[in-house]
């Protein structure tokens, strides 16, 4: 395993997250490929529609809050574990997900989540 590389994709994978939680959409471009896609949304397509979908998520849940407990790397294969609250209090109920990217010459290319349903 590229250990670089691994280090790389994991703070893009970071910074995707932080746009989330702060609302500030302005490194999408930097982090998100011009085809990026996500297979659980698939009409929010590149840096322009995950802009606009944070945004407006964000107007509507302004206390939406991902935490992200681990991110696992191996070169450009990413795992992201964690949850989706109502605000930053953990001890309030959330909704455990897993995310799996791909991230290509230093951008997120697609990712995939995954809900605990039970």
């Amino acid at each position: 395993m590229n250990e670089a590389v691994a280090t790389t994709s994991k703070q893009v994978v970071e910074r995707y997250f932080d746009m989330w939680n702060t609302g500030d959409v302005s490194a999408a471009p930097d982090i998100l490929s011009e085809g990026w896609i996500d297979h659980a949304h698939p009409e929010v397509v590149g840096p322009a529609g995950v802009q606009r979908a944070i945004e407006q998520i964000k107007a509507a849940q302004p206390d939406l809050h991902f935490h992200i407990e681990r991110i696992l790397a191996d070169a450009d294969r990413i795992a992201a574990i964690g949850s989706v609250h109502q605000g930053q209090d953990l001890n309030t109920p959330g909704t455990d997900l897993i995310w799996l990217a791909r991230v290509a010459n230093g951008q997120m290319a697609e990712m995939w989540t995954y809900r605990n349903t039970t």
